[in-house]
């Protein structure tokens, strides 16, 4: 994520220092950097002329404190938060004009700032995977967040890195990670009283028409990675019932059924054939005979309009917000609220 940041900020014409705690990472970035650029120029993103102008804006650092005089730092190290504000409690010293900024996808960014002396120039930049290609940004603003900081910061992303900035509060998940939690655990549960998990990708590809149904989804995200989210989610909001991680999920994880990156998960990829539906998975869940699959998706997604309720409820993000959201970082046709206006979810 850092590298891939740090490429779209140098193609949209910014100068980039680049930090790493770890030699390695920095001894590789100028052909990780190359590589990703010469990609764009394959795509026909980018001319050479502007890939070469891009390669040359990026610059590493042997420390934080050669960060000094960068108007805005972006923070992407792992998902800790002992780490984080580590990370934010040197920043705070080595570089105490600019704004602070974290790539969080879950922790709590006011977490993260108690680290700072002054927590008003910190916020959230959440951006999704790969930077230079997904469009979404999810700006988070906690209590202490200046307007002026949040204002220049959605400026940066929005005018500078021509990105698509939707406001949100410091709220565990934030819009995506929240909103799409049950699309992952009612399919479970669907499969669980006998939906089928093929059928109901199907039901969720053809009534739906989402580009992957939620177990194919899975497959590509990791099980593992996936399920740490849950875990996350389900521990910060109080442990409610909704966000109760799966049996189903949590026995393919212990099993090293991950999905594509381990050959399966809910299906199996040989990279051969057409990935089929994993037989160890569907051993797991009930045999065909429950709900029919699209009724178990009108159930599905009857859900995600529900969390997204929730969340519209108790202010943490607009209704065009997590619509405008969940299509980008989903590549969805409608969003949660859309998709209740068309009349979803049209079965029980």
């Amino acid at each position: 994520m850092g590298c891939g940041i740090a490429q779209l900020c140098a193609q949209s014409g910014f100068a980039v220092k680049v930090f790493d705690s770890q030699a390695a990472a920095l001894q590789s970035l100028p052909d990780r950097l190359k590589k990703g650029l010469d990609a764009g120029v394959l795509r026909g993103k980018l001319t050479t002329h502007q890939a070469e102008r891009a390669f040359h804006s990026v610059a590493a650092s042997e420390s934080l404190e050669g960060l000094y005089g960068a108007e805005l730092i972006i923070e992407a190290a792992a998902e800790d938060l002992a780490a984080k504000k580590d990370i934010f409690s040197r920043l705070d010293a080595a570089c105490p004009d600019g704004i602070l900024a974290t790539n969080t996808s879950s922790l709590s960014v006011a977490g993260v700032a108690e680290a700072v002396e002054h927590p008003e120039r910190v916020l959230g930049i959440h951006f999704f995977n790969p930077p230079v290609a997904m469009k979404l940004v999810e700006m988070v603003r906690t209590p202490q967040t200046a307007p002026s900081a949040f204002r220049e910061a959605w400026d940066f992303v929005l005018s500078g890195l021509r990105r698509t900035p939707v406001d949100v509060k410091d709220t565990p998940g934030f819009i995506v990670n929240r909103v799409m939690r049950p699309y992952y655990l009612e399919c479970q549960r669907a499969a669980a009283r006998g939906s089928g998990i093929a059928a109901l990708d199907e039901a969720a590809r053809k009534a739906g028409g989402v580009p992957m149904g939620p177990f194919e989804l899975m497959d590509l995200i990791g099980l593992d990675v996936n399920l740490a989210i849950t875990k996350s989610l389900y521990e910060a909001l109080g442990r409610p019932d909704r966000f109760k991680p799966q049996p189903l999920q949590e026995k393919l994880v212990a099993m090293g059924q991950t999905g594509r990156k381990a050959g399966r998960g809910f299906y199996v990829h040989n990279g051969k054939d057409f990935p089929f539906e994993n037989p160890e998975a569907a051993a797991l869940v009930a045999p065909a005979g429950g709900a029919s699959a699209s009724d178990a998706w009108h159930r599905v997604i009857g859900a995600v309009i529900a969390e997204a309720q929730m969340v519209f409820e108790e202010g943490s993000a607009g209704k065009a917000d997590i619509d405008l959201a969940i299509k980008l970082a989903m590549n969805f046709p409608k969003g949660p609220f859309e998709w209740q206006k068309a009349g979803e979810p049209k079965a029980a």
